[in-house]
């Protein structure tokens, strides 16, 4: 038997349309016990243990301040800014900035419109990572391209399965983002929501 009906040149289908049918509902049946199988697998293990860095952050943010946890954060990667930003409606506005070069925080990185942010795309896509927006062919007709030139970022998320927001690493400068300290960044996105308001 075929896997599916063939159509010859003369227009008839040939094949066995039970035998289709039945091997339709046989792949179905497959799909939904791999799917039960893998819930039952994610049920049953336990939850990854945080790396290193991600509970140095944790216990940063509970002895001190989520600031200076950022500030570790952002002392790990070569961004001059780490930020938090939450997500009100089409704006995005500033939680939490640290600058490497110790200047008060710029109007413009206080509120950002949605729309013309980077963090739009780690909404949509659940990441984004650019280390030089100049050269990001995604970026075509964007207002910050080349302008916000490094830009790594991850979403935050709610407790409730919702999303707050991004945690993100940028810079007007190329800066590259290693594997290890995107991971990290990931991580931390994670336990965020414990130590936000």
């Amino acid at each position: 038997m075929p896997p599916y009906p063939v159509t010859p040149a003369g227009g008839e289908i040939l094949g066995d349309l039970d035998a289709a049918r039945a091997l339709l509902a046989a792949g179905t049946a497959w799909d939904t016990e791999v799917d039960r199988l893998y819930l039952q697998l994610l049920a049953t293990s336990e939850a990854a243990e945080p790396q290193e860095a991600v509970k140095q952050f944790m216990e940063t943010c509970a002895s001190k301040s989520l600031t200076e946890a950022l500030v570790s954060l952002n002392a790990r990667v070569p961004h001059r800014y780490t930020a938090v930003y939450q997500l009100e409606g089409a704006l995005l506005r500033n939680v939490e900035l640290v600058d490497k070069a110790g200047e008060a925080r710029p109007e413009f990185l206080k509120a950002v419109p949605l729309g013309s942010s980077f963090c739009q795309f780690v909404l949509r896509d659940g990441v984004f990572l650019t280390s030089n927006s100049a050269q990001d062919d995604r970026l075509t007709g964007h207002p910050y391209k080349g302008v916000m030139v490094a830009y790594h970022g991850v979403p935050i998320p709610k407790p409730d399965g919702g999303l707050f927001g991004t945690l993100c690493h940028f810079d007007v400068l190329e800066q590259p983002l290693s594997d290890a300290e995107y991971e990290n960044l990931r991580g931390v996105a994670r336990v965020l929501p414990a130590f936000l308001r």
